[in-house]
């Protein structure tokens, strides 16, 4: 429901809205908001009660669905018109360029020409040069010769030569930012694109003006480190770009950027690189402090939990249990208490408390979308203790098989996702079994090491690593699987 955007301030001023002849013309509507008014914010029990909403607005008629549906679609439209104009008054940078197209259109030029020039002026006095920049900036300009009260004969041709640098600068910037968002996709879905028209402008621009330009430079320094994943160098030069610069860009390039660097570096560690945890928290620490993960007053339940798994990962243990502390109100209300059980579960696991985490995930009754991630945390669990003590090769084979049998059910992951838990569980389930069937334990690490490095997507491949090369190391020496 439109209504449940609306923070209490925004829902008054609806009323105002509401009442106002420029906006609504309709005393139903206002009748209807003031109904409305009255549950703000539970507009459920609203909802639920459709005859008596028809009594408010039409107290002498029997009710007629119809009519309520034209006052409630009718609310709607005011509602949309208003969210627009919110949005309105939120980009003040917009006001002067509609107000010089307005004048434009009316044939005000003395006005039109002194208000563009002002803002071309105003332009050249920002601190940024990025896309939105080139963009506003050709926009006005472009508006302005073009407009036919212009004397052409008294631009200088150093202007438009200008204007022509700046169209491709625009250009570069926007391309450059598709371009990575794509490459991006590329990893993430394992779609392909033909982007030769980057790489060309790569060239162009690269020793030129843009060169000197820290969004472009950053951009490109992403696209490079895109390119060739395997060397650290490149990642080394983007988050040096990206960490000297941020303070240069808006709010759109700085998330952005943020969120590929992130992203890279998750994909590093998803593909074994166990060095890049150190990187990964750094920069959740870093988009913590600045508010670059913390949208509109949320952080999501994953993000979230990557930062715990991360934190514990590098054996940052206080620290992670201060996070969750600090943080657990930025979770939405219905995910929270899930995040937090599964969060504590990880922090006990890490720390080799595993009946503490047990426990915490046996006592909790976890939600849909939570189930896989809680039930691989069990699973992970009773491998660590399988290890320790075979017998609880039944029991970890036990969940592995429960486990199977829901992915079979569930209706929230996607197919790749279940592949990705059907991949690992089986590998589990291989490794435990030979382990119990007393094979050496050379010969099942090198095999299982084999499996995992040989391109078939498992989930916590870093750890199953870990696990088959502590095999492989100390054998004779393991507690619980000794020969």
């Amino acid at each position: 429901m439109l209504l449940r955007t609306l923070d209490e301030g925004e829902f008054k001023l609806l009323g105002k809205a509401a009442v106002s002849p420029l906006m609504n013309s309709n005393q139903r509507v206002v009748a209807l908001y003031e109904y409305l008014k009255l549950y703000y914010p539970d507009f459920e029990r609203a909802g639920m009660q459709e005859e008596e909403m028809f009594a408010h607005l039409f107290p002498e008629e029997k009710y007629n669905d119809y009519k309520l549906r034209r006052v409630l679609s009718a609310l709607s439209r005011l509602v949309m018109d208003f969210l627009a104009y919110l949005e309105s008054r939120r980009e003040e940078e917009e006001m002067p360029l509609l107000l010089i197209r307005a004048l434009g259109r009316r044939n005000l030029f003395a006005l039109f020409e002194k208000h563009s020039m002002a803002l071309l002026e105003e332009l050249e006095r920002s601190p940024y040069r990025d896309q939105a920049y080139y963009k506003r900036k050709t926009e006005v300009f472009s508006n302005y010769y073009f407009h036919p009260f212009t004397d052409k004969r008294t631009i200088a041709s150093e202007r438009l030569q200008e204007l022509v640098h700046d169209l491709d600068y625009r250009y570069a910037l926007e391309m450059y930012r598709l371009g990575n968002e794509l490459r991006n996709r590329e990893r993430i879905f394992s779609e392909r694109y033909q982007l030769s028209g980057i790489d060309a402008m790569a060239s162009q621009y690269g020793d030129g003006i843009l060169s000197e330009n820290a969004i472009f430079r950053t951009y490109r320094s992403l696209l490079n480190a895109f390119q060739d994943e395997d060397n650290p160098a490149l990642f080394r030069e983007l988050k040096h770009n990206f960490i000297t610069h941020v303070g240069e860009m808006r709010k759109e390039d700085r998330n952005l950027l943020f969120q590929q660097l992130l992203n890279y570096v998750i994909r590093r560690i998803n593909q074994g690189d166990s060095t890049y945890y150190g990187e990964a928290l750094g920069l959740y620490k870093m988009g913590l402090e600045s508010g670059m993960l913390v949208n509109n007053g949320r952080i999501s339940e994953a993000t979230f939990s990557n930062i715990v798994m991360v934190s514990c990962e590098e054996g940052d243990y206080n620290w992670a249990e201060s996070f969750i502390r600090h943080y657990e109100a930025f979770l939405d209300e219905e995910s929270r208490e899930d995040t937090k059980a599964h969060c504590y579960s990880l922090w006990h696991y890490f720390q080799g408390q595993y009946d503490e985490a047990s426990q915490i995930l046996a006592s909790h009754r976890f939600s849909g979308v939570f189930q896989p991630s809680s039930r691989m945390t069990a699973i992970r669990i009773l491998f660590e203790q399988f290890f320790d003590d075979e017998s609880y090769l039944g029991l970890l084979l036990s969940q592995v098989k429960a486990f199977e049998k829901f992915l079979s059910r569930d209706r929230y992951l996607s197919e790749d996702r279940k592949q990705l838990h059907k991949n690992t569980l089986a590998l589990i389930r291989r490794i435990a079994s030979a382990i119990a069937r007393k094979g050496p334990l050379e010969e099942i690490g090198e095999w299982a090491l084999a499996e995992i490095d040989s391109g078939q997507a498992f989930l916590l491949r870093n750890w199953l690593r870990k696990k088959m090369l502590q095999l492989s190391a100390d054998t004779g020496k393991m507690p619980g699987v000794t020969r």
